[in-house]
């Protein structure tokens, strides 16, 4: 079985080639703050641990009533900071989390900080594993070099690949189109366009959660 799970890394990892081209900045730019701030919230892109574990805290509400052996895709996992969320709550028992990256930097960190066997971190930019859940904490909001059509014809697409490999409910975050001070290097979503595209193209589920943040919202989508 490990030998099986080294291969499908392996293969995944060598696989590497065919990430889009909106991506590869995004990926040198984790690379170099992963080396720079360490396994910690600014390390990928957060002003504060607590707002990251917020957020968490957010996703959490997804899957509250589950009972054990609950599955997780994390996509744009970084150094493992949701597993550690996750790790002790009931629900994660008896269960399996799989954790995406796009930079081997961030997976190094992560196989380096977390050994529990109920962990796995694969080099990917779309989920591979089958899950209940599956969640993207922050990683559709690095756009870096890409312009409006591109990065959102991505995040779209991706969204659907995430979707097909999510049996019970998928989370993720946008920050806000509103926002009076914007970064050049970050994407803020119209949440009436991408609330539109969840509830047409995943499920009529889909429903927007907002009012937390001034700079952000949350959308759930469920089966």
């Amino acid at each position: 079985m490990r030998w099986m799970l080294s291969q499908r890394r392996n293969a995944v990892a060598a696989g590497t080639s065919d990430l889009p081209p909106v991506l590869a900045p995004v990926s040198r730019s984790f690379s170099r703050t992963i080396r720079k701030y360490g396994p910690r919230a600014k390390g990928v892109g957060w002003s504060n641990a607590d707002w990251q574990l917020r957020r968490f805290q957010i996703f959490a509400g997804l899957f509250a009533y589950e009972k054990t052996g609950l599955t997780i895709n994390d996509l744009g996992c970084g150094y493992g900071a949701m597993f550690e969320a996750y790790r002790d709550l009931p629900q994660l028992l008896g269960g399996r989390y799989v954790g995406y990256d796009i930079s081997p930097h961030m997976l190094d960190e992560a196989r380096k900080r977390i050994s529990d066997p109920r962990a796995e971190f694969i080099l990917s930019h779309e989920a591979t594993e089958e899950a209940d859940y599956s969640f993207v904490s922050g990683s559709y909001n690095i756009c870096m070099e890409a312009n409006e059509r591109e990065w959102l014809g991505y995040v779209f697409g991706n969204l659907e690949q995430l979707w097909s490999k999510t049996r019970t409910g998928l989370a993720f975050n946008m920050l806000d189109r509103g926002t009076p001070e914007k970064a050049k290097t970050l994407y803020y979503a119209d949440r009436r366009v991408f609330l539109d595209f969840c509830q047409k193209a995943l499920s009529p589920k889909a429903r927007l959660f907002d009012g937390y943040s001034d700079t952000e919202w949350t959308i759930f989508v469920r089966r």
